[in-house]
């Protein structure tokens, strides 16, 4: 802020003027882009008045201090403590002190209201990351500056004319001394949300939000959506409620007011007039370092990232796969050695290409179907069953924005290349049983790290010349989801491969020995039993032929039976 703006002087008459039309005045601040230093002198002043009135009070005066235009926004002190405390205004009392204040009256009683705001405010982002990144929150590494920068898109998406004078405060000279005095609070905030053991502070200066809180946000996430719905309109009657009083914050020269206008008009146009992307303060860990959740790092900027120098001597992309993503294998060499990463494009499913997937599973099974969602569920349990011991592709690189995700190249032979040489006799019936026993017990401990994969067909696993059973395809998988899908999607889905009469000893192996792994490793019988009924049958039925389905079923039900 501006010193020059202010003087005691001036405060000793805006002092007068709070006084003579609110007394008695409880606490009182400046507030505004005077105080931003983004206006000059001339600027209007605005004050706001917190007076101990016993009767609900929210109003404004208008009246000239010093020769200056001043606008002075007086409300009692019960209803200014709920709005900290539970926002039933919609910020529109506490917004002024969310933003660059200078208390005059009682200025502890102020910094304990905008600790309170801006503790509540944080806690309701820390869910809204959660219910927007359900996977990825687990990951998440958050600078302090997101809760000012979501704070404020979040106050001109509620009241667009609010926007440019947030524009102004977030930007030119300016702008670090505006940051540096709302991370105060913020940083308070912070420090008693961690002491009540939702969040950590990291070194570095990173928030990480715990997994306790995390899973407690989760669990009351139906609730969520009808406590919004309910604030909405609470905010929103209020908002009209007392819009008449407010006109204050309208420019009263005509020409200011229609090229303020005209800016608002242009905001989302010209970039010039668009706020902070707060996504640029998310961050999440790979190999190369801290990626924001607002990178754009394209196939050839990756590159350039991976090579220690950043030129590679030869860049070679092919398209080795997708209908529903875009799925590439990119060669680089760098001055040691050649590289391959495979890289994965997560479009959105729409159209006649997701059309006849979600007939497929229609009742049974929903599936992700944003981009944005799958790429996160890849990312994060790929993360989490690594470090859980499973085998998967490790991830170098994630470019949310550009909707890539960067993974190392598995080379071994694909599990449908073992069913088809399975069904034309080409693999030893004991070999390939041995390796259907090893897929088996890889989804068990799948199941008992509480994951679901999704999409557990054949093609997305691939056994390595060790035998290392690695999964390639997470996009579909979650925490908590159903597992039982995952056995009747593998194993009905695989007798697609055995189409003829005589191969009826084939898929009963290959049932059986799946089955045997997954029950040795610590299955549920439950889930086995689950797979075997009407509900996932039918799924496959446009798949599979029927006998082949039949067989399965009955080879599921048998292993569950008890051993006479």
């Amino acid at each position: 802020m501006k010193s020059q703006h202010w003087d005691s002087k001036l405060e000793g008459e805006i002092l007068d003027v709070c006084e003579d039309i609110a007394s008695p005045v409880d606490a009182a601040c400046l507030y505004g882009p005077r105080l931003y230093g983004r206006t000059s002198n001339n600027g209007e002043i605005k004050v706001l008045i917190v007076t101990s009135s016993r009767q609900p009070l929210l109003r404004s005066h208008k009246r000239k201090v010093a020769g200056v235009s001043a606008s002075f926004l007086v409300i009692d002190r019960e209803n200014f403590e709920r709005d900290a405390e539970q926002g039933t205004l919609g910020e529109l009392a506490v917004e002024n002190i969310f933003t660059p204040y200078k208390p005059f009256i009682n200025k502890d009683y102020l910094w304990r209201q905008e600790v309170m705001a801006k503790k509540r405010i944080i806690s309701g982002l820390l869910d809204n990351l959660v219910l927007e990144f359900p996977e990825v929150c687990y990951d998440l590494y958050v600078r302090p500056e997101y809760f000012i920068y979501e704070t404020m898109t979040r106050m001109a998406s509620l009241f667009p004319p609010l926007t440019y004078g947030l524009i102004n405060m977030l930007r030119g000279e300016s702008k670090e001394e505006n940051v540096r005095s709302m991370m105060k609070g913020i940083k308070k905030a912070l420090a008693e949300l961690a002491k009540e053991e939702k969040i950590t502070l990291h070194r570095g200066g990173y928030v990480r939000i715990r997994k306790d809180y995390i899973e407690t946000v989760k669990a009351r996430r139906a609730n969520l959506a009808d406590i919004f719905r309910s604030f909405r309109k609470e905010v929103l009657h209020q908002v009209l409620r007392v819009f008449p009083r407010l006109t204050l914050s309208v420019p009263k020269d005509q020409e200011t007011y229609a090229t303020t206008l005209a800016r608002f008009r242009n905001i989302f146009e010209e970039p010039v007039f668009k706020l902070e992307d707060s996504k640029r303060y998310l961050f999440v860990p790979t190999p190369l370092g801290l990626v924001a959740l607002s990178d754009k790092t394209s196939i050839e900027g990756f590159v350039r990232k991976a090579v220690p120098k950043g030129k590679a001597l030869s860049i070679e992309i092919d398209k080795i796969g997708g209908v529903l993503n875009s799925v590439y294998l990119v060669k680089f060499e760098g001055e040691d050695e050649e590289q391959h990463v495979v890289v994965k494009r997560f479009k959105d499913w729409y159209g006649l290409k997701w059309f006849p997937l979600a007939l497929w599973a229609i009742g049974t099974r929903g599936f992700s179907v944003l981009g944005k969602s799958r790429l996160e569920k890849e990312y994060a349990i790929n993360r989490f069953l690594s470090t859980q011991g499973m085998h998967v592709p490790k991830i170098l690189y994630v470019s949310p924005n550009e909707r890539l995700i960067f993974e190392e190249y598995v080379e071994g032979l694909n599990l449908v290349e073992i069913l088809k040489n399975l069904s034309s006799k080409k693999i030893a019936a004991e070999e390939a049983g041995r390796i259907l026993k090893e897929v088996g017990k890889t989804l068990a401990k799948v199941h008992k790290a509480g994951v679901a994969l999704g999409d557990c067909k054949p093609e997305n696993i691939v056994i390595t010349r060790n035998g290392s059973v690695y999964i390639l395809d997470l996009e579909q998988a979650s925490r908590g989801g159903n597992q039982v899908w995952d056995i009747a999607e593998f194993l009905f889905y695989a007798g697609h491969y055995f189409p003829s009469i005589t191969s009826r000893e084939a898929v009963k192996l290959v049932t059986t020995e799946f089955v045997k792994g997954y029950l040795e490793a610590g299955g549920s019988p439950t889930n086995v039993g689950k797979a075997s009924s009407a509900r996932y049958v039918k799924v496959f039925s446009i798949f599979t032929p029927p006998h082949v389905l039949i067989t399965i079923s009955n080879c599921l039900k048998q292993s569950i039976k008890p051993k006479p």
